[in-house]
């Protein structure tokens, strides 16, 4: 055991004082500020104004199209191939409305210099199959204003019913923490079991370990360097927590209401619904956070001992990468699988499917932690983390056979059936 902390002593601090490390675990808080940040901004700022010719030859628009803060329409008349000419100096584009018979409407056209944008030919649209709508409700002797009164506008209100009592459900956000943490698992598991294989491949090419494994079992130094390396991503993780939980209730609890009031005030058809935004992000009521970070930091660490295991027996195999990928593609098979089941969680997060995946250990690291927002069964949950550290133990003892004698071998290239001697041989 001494030896074990001693390896992982000097993994841990050897990765943690690197100035990669210090700039990545940095970064990506400040990545998620931003990306967390321009969208909403982007849609409140929007600077400019296009300004659109409507050329109407059939005579249902004689009234002008509603403008907005950044989108002008202007009613012309004359010829389109002369005013077409004008697109460089009085408009940025002309709308063309020919004459069309209102049951079979048709033939508009949009004519500009530079391409306009997906959201203003989407109010052009609108504008236009209103006026069409409103034409039609008219001829047909029907009062559009009746009809407008009579439309319901519903929202289906989602309730949890739980032993607590009942809970207004968040679909929305459910989704959203499912998908971010299953991705999240899944880049960490590649990135730090790529990163204990590499590790593995240099000491082997540069034949340190034939020094190392004269004062330590070959065991007890993979064993170190996968907690090291373990220690290291809990860290990263924690901070990343730390930062980004910061990040999110400033901006929902600070930015956000300023931001509402600033909208309130503009005028756009197409503008993002700020209140809604805000009201989801802080309706979190049905969500049992407590058991949420629990479940996610154990399925995070386990799951990356899962598989660090693998990667290690596979990063001793050989100090050539290029024949490395032979062992690595069954390791990073179940996990690409597992990604596309992730996908299908969020419709239907309670599927055969989805339940058998989130308790094999090969998948629950991502799949589980994926079910969690919409609510998992406790005893499937106990049967999903027992079934994963079973199989973290299976795994560590299977890659430490296989680890001893790989790391040693060298001038040979290894076998599937190479492989299977190791592991059966004591």
């Amino acid at each position: 055991m001494k030896k074990i902390m001693i390896v992982f002593k000097k993994e841990y601090l050897t990765r943690v004082k690197k100035k990669s490390f210090i700039v990545i675990t940095l970064l990506v808080p400040i990545i998620f500020l931003i990306f967390m940040s321009i969208p909403v901004f982007m849609s409140l700022f929007k600077s400019g104004t296009t300004n659109i010719a409507v050329l109407d030859e059939s005579g249902y628009f004689q009234e002008n199209f509603e403008n907005t803060k950044t989108l002008l329409f202007t009613k012309v008349e004359g010829n389109p191939e002369e005013l077409k000419k004008k697109l460089k100096t009085d408009f940025d584009g002309l709308l063309y409305i020919p004459k069309f018979d209102i049951q079979y409407p048709g033939g508009f056209k949009i004519f500009s210099e530079k391409q306009v944008g997906l959201t203003y030919i989407g109010i052009m649209n609108s504008q236009i199959e209103k006026r069409i709508e409103t034409i039609r409700f008219m001829q047909a002797g029907i009062n559009k204003e009746q009809i407008d009164k009579m439309k319901a506008n519903v929202e289906l209100e989602s309730i949890l019913i739980q032993e607590t009592g009942e809970k207004k459900g968040n679909a929305i956000v459910s989704v959203g923490i499912s998908q971010v943490m299953g991705f999240f698992q899944y880049f960490m598991i590649f990135f730090y079991g790529s990163l204990i294989m590499r590790g593995v491949m240099e000491e082997k090419k540069n034949r340190i370990i034939e020094i190392i494994v004269s004062s330590i079992r070959p065991f007890e130094l993979m064993l170190g360097k996968i907690i090291g390396i373990a220690a290291v991503a809990l860290t990263q993780l924690l901070i990343w927590i730390i930062f980004i939980s910061i990040i999110t209730f400033g901006f929902s609890f600070a930015i956000m209401p300023m931001l509402i009031e600033q909208q309130a005030s503009m005028e756009s058809v197409s503008s993002v619904n700020t209140q809604q935004i805000f009201n989801t992000l802080t309706n979190l009521d049905s969500f049992n956070i407590p058991l949420i970070i629990f479940s996610f930091g154990f399925f995070f660490i386990f799951g990356y001992l899962f598989y660090s295991a693998l990667f290690a027996a596979a990063g001793s195999l050989s100090d050539d990468e290029t024949q490395n990928q032979t062992f690595t593609l069954p390791i990073s098979f179940p996990i690409i699988i597992s990604m596309f089941i992730m996908i299908n969680v969020a419709d239907q997060p309670h599927s055969p499917l989805a339940v058998w995946s989130s308790l094999i250990p090969f998948c629950s690291p991502i799949i589980m932690i994926a079910r969690i927002p919409f609510g998992v069964p406790v005893w499937q949950l106990i049967v999903s983390m027992v079934l994963l550290v079973l199989g973290f133990m299976i795994n560590t003892w299977l890659a430490g056979k296989i680890y001893r004698i790989g790391i040693l071998s060298y001038g040979k290239k290894v076998r599937w059936k190479d492989l299977k001697k190791w592991v059966f041989t004591r």
